[in-house]
């Protein structure tokens, strides 16, 4: 005959398990949100607890261009990777780490020249960084353009974490 007080404590345990780890994947789930959980991005190695950005060069650069002049006519060096900034409603090619050399670039001219990037190793063509002041429109024309101009979604990184 089974013990009473011992079925008791088997099902207060089970209950208060099931609502211990549902309780964390709640959490989870809405850290996601509001800046509490596991955190974000992807890495290997010790953090130090603040976000760090790198935009590591590749060797290939692109010659400065002139906002002022149409950039359809100005012969471009096409990267491996296009890194592009999205400050506001502009388009910024990115040409140093440092973001000193930032140059305007029309969505047009982008596009054409991420169809032209032949892309790195693990096929990405290009990598997309945003700025606190991004605005949610040029966010979505770009992804509208790269669909259109039938960049896959492989080739694509966006970056997680804003820039400054």
């Amino acid at each position: 005959m089974p013990d009473k007080s011992r079925e008791g404590v088997f099902r207060k345990r089970n209950i208060l398990g099931a609502t211990l780890i549902a309780g964390i994947a709640f959490g989870i789930y809405l850290g996601q949100w509001k800046g509490f959980g596991l955190g974000g991005g992807w890495g290997l190695g010790k953090g130090d607890g603040e976000t760090h950005v790198s935009l590591s060069s590749n060797g290939n650069t692109i010659p400065t261009l002139d906002p002022e002049t149409d950039t359809n006519d100005a012969p471009l060096s096409v990267p491996k990777v296009v890194r592009v900034v999205i400050d506001e409603e502009n388009f910024l090619l990115r040409q140093a780490n440092d973001g000193s050399k930032d140059v305007p670039i029309t969505l047009t001219n982008l596009i054409k020249l991420i169809n032209q990037a032949p892309g790195d190793a693990d096929g990405l063509r290009v990598r997309i960084y945003e700025k606190l002041t991004a605005r949610a429109e040029a966010e979505e024309n770009l992804k509208k353009e790269l669909v259109k101009s039938g960049i896959p979604d492989a080739s694509v990184f966006w970056v997680p974490t804003p820039i400054e």
